[in-house]
């Protein structure tokens, strides 16, 4: 039995897939797959290996990075030619925002500039754990996102978002499997990590 768990979002869209092959390679695993954005204890709560998308890992863990992905400030066109489009982050602070409600800085969104650092109180009418919904809403024109690429990359490569402020930047995230550290790791958990590594090892345009 291998345990895994998995940020909800990036497990259904990027990891799903993934579980059949990994299986047929080594079909005498059994997996336990468990999606949350809640940041779980490996050791507590005996999950196998964790998949976590942060700025730096845990230092009591072991990691391997897998990938990396932006996070970016989009919305649709839609929105856009009905309210403005936002040039710096200032104006975000009159724009209807869309959060996430596990977003690190809150409703305070930062982002390095041409003028160094810059943040802004946001004030959203919206306030979701799924970054799903966040997609959902922006593409609806209900407003502006602050969501990673791998969940947004489609959909700026087809116009049905924008993404907005490029001279702006949020922060960049490393896409992590982590796993408790052992004397002995189990060939389980080194076939899973080496797996995924290499299936990550050329994210897709856009993360």
């Amino acid at each position: 039995m291998l345990r895994i768990n998995a940020p909800v979002t990036f497990g259904i869209r990027h990891l799903a897939h993934l579980w059949g092959p990994f299986r047929e390679l080594h079909p005498q695993v059994r997996l336990e797959v468990t999606l949350s954005d809640r940041i779980v204890d490996l050791v507590e709560e005996g999950f196998d290996v964790a998949i976590r998308i942060a700025a730096l890992p845990s230092s009591t863990l072991i990691c391997r990075q897998l990938a990396r992905t932006r996070i970016l400030a989009c919305a649709s066109p839609g929105y856009l030619a009905a309210h403005g489009t936002p040039l710096q982050p200032a104006d975000l602070a009159q724009h209807r925002v869309i959060a996430y409600s596990y977003w690190s800085g809150g409703d305070e969104w930062q982002f390095e500039g041409p003028h160094g650092r810059e943040s802004v109180r946001t004030r959203p009418s919206v306030h979701t754990n799924g970054g799903d919904t966040c997609r959902a809403m922006a593409l609806a024109g209900q407003g502006v996102i602050l969501q990673p690429g791998f969940l947004v990359a489609d959909d700026l490569a087809t116009g049905a978002l924008v993404e907005l402020m490029p001279a702006y930047r949020s922060v960049e995230l490393g896409i992590y499997a982590l796993y408790p550290t052992r004397k002995f790791v189990p060939p389980k958990v080194h076939a899973l990590v080496d797996f995924l590594t290499e299936r990550f090892a050329a994210p897709p345009p856009g993360w």
